[in-house]
């Protein structure tokens, strides 16, 4: 686990400085930060993430994604392709293992109340893309958010987040609802 930690963090220290992000989401259970690095040059966003739930263990990911626009207008919908590393360690003996989840994102603001934005993310890994003790992982989320400057969002949220493994109970990541904020810098 913290070889992956290290991996992480490494990957995404490297990257050159410039449109970033950090995406920080909370219940009573459950912590989540990602931090999200705009590769200017290719188009692509590189994000790293770290859930950690108090009594079903942890999920860390680094993923590249494409976002542009899936609609043309005054408020077009944003939307996002692309691909997460995962690795998924429960409390449990057997509960560990790496996927690759494939997946994106959409993202609305309302045209009347261009401060408030639905957004909805999926990344899956079946069987076929997912190493040792892991046979399947599941990761949706669906958020609303208020935008306090362009910059500055905070959001109320519904999350799950599951591991299915050979041998070992399925684990539970997070399931319900989350407040978190995004900020850009």
């Amino acid at each position: 686990m913290r070889f992956v930690v290290v991996l992480l963090a490494a990957g995404l220290c490297c990257a050159q400085a410039a449109a970033d992000e950090i995406d920080l989401s909370l219940n009573s259970d459950a912590l989540r930060f990602i931090y999200v690095h705009d590769l200017r040059r290719t188009q692509l966003h590189l994000d790293g993430g770290w859930l950690y739930h108090e009594d079903n263990g942890n999920a860390v990911h680094l993923g590249l994604t494409l976002p542009g626009f899936a609609s043309e207008g005054a408020n077009p919908v944003r939307a996002g392709l692309g691909g997460r590393l995962v690795y998924v360690d429960g409390d449990l003996p057997d509960q560990s293992g790496f996927g690759l989840g494939f997946g994106g994102f959409l993202s609305y603001t309302l045209a009347k109340f261009n401060r408030i934005n639905v957004t909805g993310a999926a990344y899956f890994a079946p069987d076929i893309a997912t190493l040792s003790d892991l046979e399947k992982y599941q990761d949706y989320t669906a958020k609303v958010g208020y935008q306090f400057t362009r910059e500055a969002e905070v959001y109320l949220g519904v999350r799950y987040v599951k591991g299915n493994f050979d041998t070992a109970p399925n684990v539970l990541f997070d399931n319900g609802m989350h407040v978190g904020f995004n900020v850009k810098f």
